[in-house]
């Protein structure tokens, strides 16, 4: 933006009794002073502060960690639709996930994320966490590594924190989005925001998604999110935040495409490479064998309340309170074996969830002095309480069911979902109804002290004490289970960070993380006799901006290692222990570059070893030395922007690239890597930023993630086109 200026400088003497004039009037005329503002695109937004690595208001150039901010804008401008699509752009982050569990991504080595709803953990995340559009968020905020530290058990790989888009009186808004897009799809969002009364403010968001993955037979997702907060400043530095959320998703589901012999198939790809000789047919890749009734839906709502307070100059007291209801139902032929000579073997599965969450955080917080040093301190509690009733009903796999639930490999006459009793009548497990209730308690503080100019000590500690009860009654069986456990976790965090200079920092940090050998909603009594595995994290990194920052980047080295994992003994294969140890190092490499007025470069590149260093499966067999399960060792994005001198049109390209990765512990089967691209133009119409985009513009067919690790693969869409009016009112 340029600013011209004219100043008139009136040079006069003084004037005489007799009234003698004044000298003329001169004028200068000033050189034309150039400011730049920088748009969340261009930057890594290393001085931003995230609430996601800290309590203590720490910029992500002050954490020592790897951090990463995905704002707004940047959503918008990359085209994504969904929280999986927004993640996969982000450093080292792939993957997709099942229709069961839709956001499941890898992340240093590791598929156990936390995920977070604006710093509130996600209650069993691993199985309820849901497909949700971006638009109702503000941004999305990534921690890698484990966080147990600051979250609690569970985060291994990372934590991903969506923040909601919230009131603000200073910013009101009034803005509008609607899309169409390749077969019937379509997106329609709106949201308002600004002041109430003297000191309120309120924001209200709601976006209908309406996906048609139409390279897939009835793939897609249909999504109604309402996001809403009210915000009120009582005096005294008092301050009341309110939200309420209403999520309902009701998606076609796709549980992946069969893989075929080579003899089979006449149109073979490079999707796949097995050590059997089995391939993805092409002539398949449209097919989904799941009945035509499936069902895959949930609603969930969701209140918040926020209130904090100044009680010092030096001292911020906060409590908040989350309260959520979700339930879910799962109707699905979701396994899908080819069997000779042209027919496919299906199962059935109906599963429900009724949940109940309730949690409440108390903290306070304290700037000031320490011994002399500037120093930030936080300490605060949790409680939390799940409860979680489920149905489950599984088809027995016997010969006569699968020959009743068989179909045609072609032309698959899939019908609707069979309820015959006998389909699920025989078999431990196949017919139960399942209570948890998971009680936690927490105790946390942390702390950053600044011991010289330079030189910035973080640490943190945290105990957690979870208490499990469940009930198991199988029908079959004619049984009922109820039992309990205890587990009691401490977490630590201690990092340094040292400013070489006020733009490049110098950090290392170690952190550890605690996470269930299986989900506690569906524990055994055999493994609830077991403690919780424990991973830990050496993390050293550099971040740096230059050149008024036109330039920015980021390096982390770490190293993980996760341990008490369930195994077999290595002497006796029928008894199970926790004995079994997992690893992974990497670097990873983000940086972002407005190289001129009009282009923008930005990237990232996570390369990265992971490996079970102690495992034993079933039957004795050892998978030491083999890679994890849908964790890529390489993963690269690319993402440049042009913006044209003369006219309000830019033009954007993303480019990713994605290495092999195996679909089991065995390695048997390797989801072969893949690179895609794609392309858009936006042209600013006031109000209107009008957008064609073309995702996947290669029509490359490729696979995201396992569908039945031994059977199955899940491909992504093919290329689809898109037009976008994004309105600023």
């Amino acid at each position: 933006m340029k600013i011209k200026a004219r100043a008139a400088v009136a040079v006069a003497t003084a004037a005489t009794l007799h009234g003698a004039l004044a000298q003329p009037v001169q004028e200068t005329q000033l050189r034309p002073v150039e400011v730049q503002g920088v748009r969340d695109t261009d930057s890594l937004r290393l001085e931003a502060p995230s609430s996601t690595a800290s309590r203590l208001g720490l910029t992500l150039r002050e954490t020592p960690a790897s951090v990463e901010i995905i704002s707004q804008e940047v959503i918008q401008q990359r085209g994504a639709r969904t929280f999986s699509e927004a993640l996969r752009g982000a450093a080292g982050l792939s993957g997709g996930g099942t229709p069961a569990s839709p956001t499941t991504l890898s992340s240093r080595g590791f598929t156990n994320l936390m995920y977070l709803y604006d710093g509130t953990r996600s209650s069993g995340a691993g199985i309820t966490n849901r497909v949700q559009d971006t638009w109702n968020y503000e941004r999305i905020e990534v921690l890698r590594g484990p966080a147990s530290v600051l979250y609690g058990e569970g985060a291994v790989g990372g934590v991903v924190n969506f923040v909601t888009k919230r009131p603000d009186r200073d910013n009101p808004s009034r803005e509008a989005l609607f899309s169409l897009g390749s077969y019937g799809s379509y997106r329609a969002a709106v949201g308002l925001g600004g002041a109430l009364g003297e000191t309120g403010a309120y924001r209200i968001d709601y976006s209908r998604n309406d996906t048609t993955v139409g390279t897939i037979d009835r793939n897609g997702e249909k999504i109604d999110h309402f996001t809403s907060g009210l915000s009120f400043d009582l005096g005294s530095s008092i301050k009341l935040d309110l939200a309420f959320d209403y999520l309902r998703d009701d998606n076609r589901a796709y549980w992946g495409t069969p893989l075929v012999p080579a003899s089979f198939a006449t149109q073979p790809t490079g999707v796949v490479s097995t050590l059997d000789g089995r391939v993805i047919d092409e002539r398949l890749a449209r097919s989904n064998y799941n009945v035509l009734d499936d069902e895959n839906e949930s609603e969930t709502y969701s209140l918040r309340a926020r209130l904090s307070g100044r009680i010092t100059p030096e001292w911020t007291l906060r409590n908040e309170i989350s309260v959520n209801k979700a339930d879910r139902l799962f109707r699905n032929a979701e396994t899908a074996v080819f069997f000779a000579p042209n027919m496919i073997t299906r199962d059935q599965t109906l599963i429900t969830h009724d949940q109940n969450y309730l949690f409440n955080r108390l903290d306070a917080s304290y700037t000031g002095k320490l011994g002399g040093f500037s120093n930030r301190f936080n300490i605060g509690g949790e409680v939390s309480k799940t409860d979680f009733n489920s149905v489950r009903r599984f088809s027995d796999g016997s010969a006569s069911t699968a020959a009743a639930l068989r179909v045609s490999v072609f032309n698959p006459a899939v019908g609707l979902f069979n309820n015959d009793p006998s389909l699920t009548s025989t078999g431990g497990g196949n017919r139960t109804n399942v209570t948890s209730d998971v009680k936690t308690t927490s105790f946390f503080t942390e702390d950053a002290i600044k011991l010289t100019d330079a030189f910035t000590l973080v640490g943190g500690l945290r105990h957690d004490r979870i208490d499990v009860k469940r009930s198991i009654q199988d029908l079959n069986l004619n049984s009922f289970a109820r039992f309990g456990t205890t587990y009691n976790a401490n977490s630590t965090r201690l990092g340094g960070v040292y400013d070489l200079t006020s733009e490049s920092t110098l950090y290392a940090q170690y952190t550890n993380a605690t996470i269930p050998v299986s989900s506690l909603f569906l524990l055994s009594a055999a493994n609830s006799v077991f403690p919780l595995s424990r991973g830990k994290q050496y993390e050293v990194g550099f971040k740096q901006s230059f050149d008024e920052s036109r330039f920015e980047w980021t390096a982390a080295l770490y190293q993980i290692e996760l341990t008490d994992v369930l195994s077999r003994d290595q002497n006796n294969a029928a008894v199970t222990v926790n004995n079994g140890q997992q690893s992974s190092r990497g670097v990873e490499l983000s940086a972002a570059w407005r190289a001129t007025r009009q282009l923008t470069l930005s990237g990232n590149l996570a390369a990265l070893e992971a490996k079970f260093d102690t495992l034993v499966e079933a039957g004795g067999v050892s998978r030491v030395g083999n890679v994890p399960p849908n964790v890529p060792e390489r993963v690269a994005n690319l993402f440049a922007g042009y913006r044209l001198k003369e006219l309000p049109l830019e033009f954007f390209l993303s480019v990713n690239r994605t290495g092999h990765m195996f679909t089991d512990n065995a390695n048997q089967i390797r989801i072969n890597g893949f690179t895609t691209a794609d392309v858009a133009a936006s042209y600013r119409l006031k109000p209107a930023l009008l957008t064609f985009r073309i995702r996947n513009i290669t029509d490359e067919l490729y696979a995201t993630f396992i569908g039945r690790a031994t059977s199955q693969v899940l491909l992504a869409p093919r290329r689809t086109f898109e037009l976008s009016a994004k309105f600023d009112l």
